[in-house]
Order: structure tokens, then C-alpha cells, then sequence
């Protein structure tokens, strides 16, 4: 049975019948799961335009991530976004986020536990309707799109994000949806130790750190360190979709500051984050 099913794998058809298969099986479940994006889609409406003229913080993961500049977001009672595994930093600080965020499969699926656990103001998951979907505790669930270029920002939420390459994207049109009029980046570094460019060519840079230093546990995802080096950030994918992101914002009264200490993010006009305190 071993080496028939071996056989099987080998066949210059198994390619062809297994993608068939997928396609499929991807069919089904989106079919299966368009319902349960109804409950999130009535609950995120009642946040359309619930923050209008605010400002809000979109925390990014990245290296440049300081306690210190959480712990001023929390003195001054600044609202923020943040997503993953931010939690990691919690016993450091009393800051929280206010809303908190994943849309990662992987990470939902490896840190469901972690995530469920998270107590805040709003939490919020988007899913990729072809997938599998996970319950996680106290969260509206959206539906995630996954274009072939970052071309696309979300207008209405409730009825889908898109996905940009990054979980900063997707809670940039959070941020417009909810009315937000300046959003500030912080800790988005936009830059990976592994890197893939449109042409599919791999730039690696070892020295680049790609998380804050409590991001990876050693049980994150199964493997720990070795997950975080597996890492490949679609870096003209995501810089694409932060250009479409600005050209919206633009359009549309919003303003979006990147007051990110360093990194390679210049989509957005930056601002010194100590000097946005000044007037309060």
C-alpha cells in the first residue's frame, strides 16, 4: 500500500488531480463558512464612524518596539491598535491596546489559546473564507481577501479586509472604517531578514531582527526560533499595498504619520513620535 501510494505521488497526473482537489475543498468550505461571517459583520457595524476626528496608534511588531513608548501611549490615554503576539510584552507594562488584532492563519492557528485569552476593549480576527475558521473568545470575526496585488482598500469592513502582506494593512482599514482622521505608525520597521521582491528574487540579511525580543516564545508556532528565521516578508507586495493604503487615505480626509523609530518604511510621512505629546 506503501508503494502504491508512492507510485500515486509520482505520476506526472498527481499534480494536476491534487491541485484539482484543492480547488475543490477550498470551494466547499467557502460555501460552508460564508455564514459565520454574519454575526461579525452586524457587530463591526455598530463601530462605522464610531471614533470620528480621533487619532489612534497602529502598534507594529518590529525591533524598534520600545516598553517606554508603550507606557507614554498609556499616560496619555492614547488609543491604539496593536496585533500578534504583543501580548508577549504585557508582563513588562500596564499598557494595553485597545483593540487588538490578528489575521495570520498560522498565528491564529498555533496561539488560538493566547489569543482567546486577550482582554480588551474590542478584538478583532479576520479569516480567509477558503480556510479553516477558528472561535476565538470575545472576537468579531471579518472576512480576509487575498488579492494578487495590494491594490485593494476596504471601504466597509463588515464586508471584507484585504490582505497587504502584513497585519499593519489590514488594521489600516480598520482605522478608516472606524473614523479615525490621524493614524500614527508605530514599530513598523517594514523590514525582514528574509525578504522576496515581485520578481521573486530572496534578499537575506541575517543581521536584520524581524520581531521585538519577547515577540517569539520558544513554543511559537511549534518551533520557536526556527519559525521566526522561516519568515519571508513579501516586501514589494506590502510596500504596494502601503502606497494604495496613502493614495486612500488622501483621498479621504485621513492623515497617516509613521512615527516609527528607524525601519525602512518611507510610504508615509514621518514625524518624531516624542514631539506628538507636546500639546496635551
Amino acid at each position: 500500500m506503501y508503494k502504491l501510494r508512492n507510485q500515486y505521488r509520482e505520476s506526472r497526473l498527481y499534480p494536476i488531480i491534487r491541485g484539482f482537489s484543492r480547488t475543490i475543498e477550498k470551494g466547499v468550505k467557502r460555501i460552508l463558512n460564508v455564514n459565520r461571517f454574519k454575526s461579525g459583520k452586524v457587530a463591526i457595524q455598530k463601530y462605522k464612524n464610531f471614533y470620528d476626528g480621533q487619532r489612534c496608534f497602529i502598534i507594529g511588531n518590529g525591533p524598534s518596539l520600545t516598553i517606554k513608548d508603550l507606557e507614554k501611549l498609556k499616560e496619555f490615554g492614547e488609543i491604539s491598535i496593536a496585533s500578534n503576539s504583543i501580548y508577549n510584552l504585557f508582563p513588562n507594562t500596564e499598557w494595553r491596546p485597545t483593540i487588538y488584532t490578528v489575521h495570520d492563519f498560522q498565528e491564529i492557528k498555533k496561539t488560538r489559546e493566547k489569543i482567546s485569552a486577550v482582554k480588551t476593549e474590542l478584538k478583532i480576527v479576520a479569516m480567509s473564507a477558503s480556510g479553516r475558521i477558528y472561535n476565538i473568545d470575545e472576537a468579531i470575526l471579518l472576512r480576509l481577501i487575498e488579492p494578487k496585488r495590494g491594490e485593494y482598500f476596504s471601504d466597509d469592513i463588515s464586508k471584507c479586509v484585504y490582505d497587504g502582506g502584513t497585519v499593519t494593512y489590514v488594521s489600516l482599514q480598520r482605522a478608516v472604517y472606524m473614523g479615525f482622521k490621524e493614524i500614527i505608525l508605530l514599530g513598523v520597521d517594514h523590514s525582514f531578514a528574509r525578504e522576496q521582491t515581485k520578481d521573486g528574487k530572496m534578499i537575506i540579511n541575517n543581521k536584520i531582527k524581524n520581531h521585538f525580543q519577547d515577540y517569539q516564545t520558544d513554543d511559537f508556532w511549534g518551533n520557536g526560533q526556527k519559525d521566526e528565521e522561516a519568515v519571508v516578508f513579501p516586501l514589494d507586495f506590502a510596500t504596494d499595498a502601503f502606497i494604495t493604503a496613502r493614495h486612500y487615505a488622501d483621498e479621504h480626509g485621513v492623515r497617516i504619520l509613521n512615527a516609527t523609530r528607524g525601519g525602512k518604511l518611507e510610504v508615509f510621512e514621518r514625524v518624531d513620535f516624542d514631539t506628538l505629546f507636546s500639546n496635551k
